[in-house]
């Protein structure tokens, strides 16, 4: 995450995410590979947004990770929602997605997220 005091737009985090799990993944993991990637992408763009915003850190963020608890993503996406500007709209939007999703799915996006992060 960048600390020069310039946001980062939730693209720009996202395929960074995107790539840092890229490089955790086998090519041939499961055939849901790819879907699980974009949903961990989002979700790492997300917080790392959500972070930025508000003066957190990448510590932070792995801690949201590992945590994987629903109720928190729902949290993180309202305060996302209400901070105004397109990015945050749409990361609370994708936010929203993910935490609202089965619980199965939840904790796989977790587990390809944490390959990043560890």
């Amino acid at each position: 995450m960048r600390n020069c005091g310039v946001v980062a737009t939730l693209h720009e985090l996202t395929q960074q995410a995107e790539q840092e799990i890229r490089t955790h993944v086998r090519s041939a993991e499961s055939d849901d590979t790819d879907y699980f990637v974009s949903q961990a992408a989002d979700l790492l763009a997300a917080l790392r947004l959500w972070a930025e915003t508000q003066q957190r850190t990448d510590a932070d963020v792995t801690s949201l990770v590992d945590a994987e608890n629903a109720t928190m993503l729902k949290n993180i996406a309202t305060e996302l929602g209400q901070g105004g500007g397109d990015d945050s709209l749409e990361a609370s939007r994708r936010l929203e997605g993910i935490a609202y999703g089965p619980t199965e799915r939840l904790s796989k996006t977790f587990s390809f997220a944490k390959m990043s992060l560890h």
